[in-house]
């Protein structure tokens, strides 16, 4: 299995040939809660008006982001034990250097 996030999928552990059933894998429904409420969060972070523009996360948003992700890969891996391979594929989430400047005029914002 992989753990990362794709826009609009709602998933953040994959199998072969898409998003794993997490109704399926012995984990915690604690865990199964975090990690679809991560898969929301993460579609939070993007502009779904035009996705090439600046998302409106904050670095501290990001950061939080990050540290929760790699925290419930962790307990996703405990829960599972060594029987099961999770690798790690999570790309971490930064604010856009850009933000400032599409914030302060939305509708005239060009990269």
């Amino acid at each position: 299995m992989r753990f990362f996030f794709d826009a609009g999928s709602g998933a953040a552990l994959w199998a072969e040939l898409g998003p794993a059933n997490l109704g399926e894998l012995p984990i915690s429904a604690q865990l199964r809660a975090e990690l679809e409420s991560l898969a929301t969060q993460y579609d939070e972070s993007l502009n779904w008006d035009y996705p090439p523009d600046p998302g409106p996360w904050r670095e501290a948003r990001c950061v939080r982001f990050n540290a929760d992700a790699r925290a419930a890969l962790a307990r996703l891996r405990a829960e599972l034990g060594p029987e099961r391979v999770v690798e790690d594929e999570f790309d971490e989430l930064h604010e856009d250097p850009d933000l400032d400047r599409w914030l302060a005029d939305p509708k005239g914002f060009r990269r």
